[in-house]
């Protein structure tokens, strides 16, 4: 677990501050279909599983003041003033130390809601600094972090108040299974600056069908080894069927990432990256069958 994580679980408590503010109207959408590659690995072919996903959207917006951030390191020097809702730092000297300017804040956000976009608050009176803001997913399952967008006063600075959004939509399903969110601001203006609050536009979605891009892997016979016949480093889910036929958890099959092993239970998915992903059982193990599916 890398630090980021080990941070979000410490400051959950920080999420009384967020507050959210829905607005609806309806639409739709139609989602695309993916095309997928053949199988070749142990003499299976996957069934391809393709269809249109009918959507039901509504747009909220959650803001998150910046008094829910909270300091990476316990030595860094900052103040916040609840009469401003703002968060600064006390040191007007340039000098960080190694993550003593960087805050973060946690997310909760709705299960399959769609981040669209994200704004920052803020206000800047310095020229040699700005108010920097990063929109984070991390892996649950291995060490990695995502910055899915980032924000900056640099390019709005006005000597005062400043409000900025993202250039293009993020379009970010969230999946609170496999990932964790948060905000993480790092203020390198001092004097008269410092974050003042972020709002993210968000779109609930409701799905009515199966999804896309899903195929089928299975270990079967005199078959315990499958291959996932991906051709570079991309991020997959990788699920199982229901593994309780199987004497023992001993007997589940396991996932290998490039060396290394994950060990997998029953009725359980997982995100990984990787170059090489095998799934593999024991000798003597019983069948067992899941899905794969390319997620980036």
């Amino acid at each position: 677990m890398n630090r980021y994580q080990m941070f979000l679980v410490a400051v959950t408590a920080s999420f009384f501050t967020v507050l959210t503010i829905v607005l609806s109207w309806s639409g739709s959408v139609l989602a695309q279909q993916a095309e997928q590659s053949s199988l070749v690995s142990a003499k299976l072919v996957p069934q391809q599983i393709s269809s249109s996903v009918a959507v039901t959207e509504s747009v909220s917006y959650v803001s998150v003041s910046a008094m829910a951030f909270l300091p990476l390191q316990q030595t860094a020097s900052y103040s916040k003033s609840t009469a401003l809702q703002s968060l600064s730092l006390n040191s007007s000297s340039r000098n960080f130390v190694a993550g003593s300017n960087v805050f973060v804040a946690p997310l909760s956000l709705p299960d399959h809601s769609r981040v669209l976009n994200l704004t920052l608050f803020g206000q800047d009176a310095d020229k040699q600094g700005a108010i920097w803001l990063r929109l984070k997913r991390c892996d649950h399952n291995q060490l990695r972090c995502v910055v899915l967008t980032e924000l900056t006063s640099t390019d709005v600075y006005a000597l005062g108040l400043f409000e900025v959004s993202a250039v293009s939509f993020i379009n970010e399903v969230v999946d609170n299974y496999l990932y964790s969110y948060f905000l993480e601001s790092q203020l390198t203006a001092v004097g008269n600056s410092g974050l003042r609050a972020v709002r993210l536009a968000m779109v609930d979605e409701q799905v009515s069908a199966q999804s896309t891009n899903v195929e089928k892997w299975s270990l079967n016979g005199l078959v315990r080894s499958f291959t996932v016949p991906n051709s570079s480093a991309t991020q997959l889910r990788i699920c199982t069927d229901d593994l309780s036929r199987l004497s023992n958890s001993t007997h589940y099959p396991r996932l290998v990432v490039d060396g290394k092993t994950i060990s997998l239970s029953s009725k359980e998915c997982v995100a990984v990256w990787g170059s090489k992903i095998e799934i593999q059982r024991a000798l003597n193990a019983g069948d067992s069958s899941g899905t794969y599916q390319f997620l980036r």
